[in-house]
């Protein structure tokens, strides 16, 4: 069953000292766009829910909140690198020592230099701690889309089977709109009194019907119906070829209606467009 752009979706595990809650929201897009609203200090962690996204999903603009608490005690938390620090000391006692200098470097020396890092751990080990909440809150978005997909499913194959019916009662109409044409050129005939050949009226007959004959485009339609009806079955995702058939089924029945001079099949197109359209809508949301 095919499924839809929207859905909602979230995630949380605890592992260790960490806590991590994700949250992903997923709209309808033309192509796939991901955007991640979190860990901006953190680029690589960045990379790696951008590419659980963009594996998980081929359509759709998606949106994601990363958050990670460090559960810890905070007494015993470490604050800044201790390594960077030690790193900053040798090197300005180095110096000192190259120099001659008698004073040895103190805390305001370190601050200067920027030497108090902020101690945090390396994205590659944050990433299997915060992957498990983000493949549930994927998961969880895939859930949703799937539902409402099932609905938008529906929907379209009520569409379809309207459109279907609204043909066949054109192909209906059609012999009797070469019968009518018939009948009135006569008629037309009979009004204003003059000779005409059987043959050379025939001919006419036969040459305005071939100018309002749509059963190509008959035929054509019921060959997109049948390809729609086809693809609403798929699990993949079918949006994109859904939206190149959205537009072929309103080009043949545009051509059909400027091909038609009946108003009983006129009608019938008419209704077959508000079906079109409200088929577009749906597909909109198609991934």
């Amino acid at each position: 069953m095919i499924k839809s752009m929207t859905g909602f979706g979230t995630g949380e595990t605890i592992e260790g000292k960490w806590r991590t809650t994700v949250r992903i929201r997923t709209v309808n897009n033309r192509y796939l766009s991901v955007k991640v609203h979190s860990l901006h200090e953190r680029p690589q962690l960045q990379v790696y829910i951008e590419k659980a996204l963009k594996d998980a999903f081929r359509r759709g603009k998606l949106d994601i909140w990363v958050d990670i608490e460090q559960q810890s005690d905070s007494r015993k938390k470490r604050f800044f690198d201790v390594k960077v620090l030690r790193d900053y000391l040798a090197e300005l006692q180095e110096m000192c020592k190259a120099l001659s200098l008698a004073a040895s470097p103190s805390i305001s020396d370190l601050i200067q230099l920027g030497a108090f890092q902020p101690l945090q751990e390396a994205d590659e080990e944050l990433w299997p701690v915060i992957e498990p909440a983000i493949r549930e809150a994927i998961s969880a978005a895939t859930d949703a889309r799937e539902k409402e997909g099932s609905y938008m499913g529906t929907e379209l194959k009520q569409i379809m089977d309207k459109l279907s019916l609204l043909l066949t009662q054109i192909k209906e109409r059609l012999p009797m709109v070469t019968e009518e044409l018939r009948s009135r050129l006569r008629q037309r005939v009979d009004e204003l009194a003059v000779e005409i050949d059987p043959d050379r009226l025939e001919a006419e007959i036969v040459l305005l019907a071939e100018r309002s004959e749509v059963r190509e485009e008959v035929v054509r339609l019921e060959t997109h119906i049948e390809r729609v009806n086809t693809l609403i079955k798929k699990t993949e995702p079918v949006g994109q070829e859904l939206d190149f058939l959205t537009q072929e089924l309103l080009r043949e029945t545009n051509t059909l209606g400027s091909k038609s001079k009946d108003l009983q099949i006129n009608s019938l197109i008419i209704d077959m467009k508000v079906q079109i359209e409200r088929f577009r809508e749906q597909v909109r949301n198609v991934e």
